[in-house]
């Protein structure tokens, strides 16, 4: 869990320190832009904190090494250059997302490989399939939906990872008990779904938001459906601070 803050943290510095000419005019007021910090002390402050993540994840299994050094090397070219393409962006966002799963399964993934391979694999690629969901969803933030229809297109996608985890856990991929965190997140995105359908820039721009914080309800149904429920429901407690958190930071 350290090894993963401690990156997120690296690559929003990053994000910030390849992002400071547009910030310049943009956002003058972050800490780069507006010269409260420099642009070497910055790099230097982000680097430990990747170096920390990676020293982090070595102490754990060399699995969870691996992981890290493949999700550090996607964060910087997200960050330097891919987040810039309609194509590679969302896939590279996604991606963070997939390696972070799969980094939580890391310390036990040669047990999961001989036993239970496909909860890793399927929980994860559900992760990467919502993440690049909400990452085209944003690219309509500011100028808005051009048409209901795209917006139906891409709840159709959410829907069919809805659709997907269901069928999974009848199948018993996963315990029943996960079901139960599947219903408040179906009715979640249903509401999104009807308040964006206006297509209207500042309703995008809040459905993004409660997409974003809905990451942890998704979390929260893997937990329950691998686990059990106390341990999605413990899960969903990180919902209180994200959602005091996001009334204070924009998110996008």
């Amino acid at each position: 869990m350290l090894s993963s803050a401690l990156l997120y943290v690296s690559g929003v510095i990053f994000n910030d320190y390849f992002d400071i000419e547009i910030d310049k005019k943009e956002r003058p007021f972050r800490p780069l832009a507006s010269g409260s910090i420099s642009k070497q002390r910055a790099i230097q402050i982000a680097s430990v904190l990747m170096m920390l993540s990676a020293i982090l994840a070595f102490s754990v299994s060399w699995s969870s090494f691996v992981t890290v050094i493949f999700l550090s090397c996607i964060v910087l070219a997200y960050d330097y250059r891919l987040k810039h393409s309609k194509f590679f962006g969302p896939l590279a966002m996604g991606s963070t997302r997939f390696l972070n799963v799969i980094l939580g399964a890391s310390p036990t993934i040669y047990l999961a490989i001989q036993s239970h391979f496909l909860q890793p694999i399927f929980a994860a690629t559900s992760m990467f399939a919502f993440v690049v969901i909400i990452v085209l969803f944003s690219r309509k933030e500011i100028s808005g939906m051009q048409s209901r229809k795209q917006t139906i297109i891409l709840f159709s996608f959410v829907y069919g990872i809805v659709a997907s985890i269901a069928i999974a856990t009848l199948l018993d991929l996963f315990k029943m008990s996960g079901l139960i965190i599947l219903i408040p997140f179906t009715i979640i995105m249903s509401i999104i779904f009807k308040q964006t359908l206006s297509g209207d820039s500042v309703a995008i721009q809040r459905g993004i938001k409660n997409m974003v914080i809905s990451i942890i309800i998704l979390d929260s149904i893997f937990a329950s459906g691998t686990a059990g429920l106390p341990y999605g429901l413990l899960t969903l407690l990180f919902l209180l601070p994200s959602v005091l958190l996001s009334r204070k930071f924009y998110v996008t």
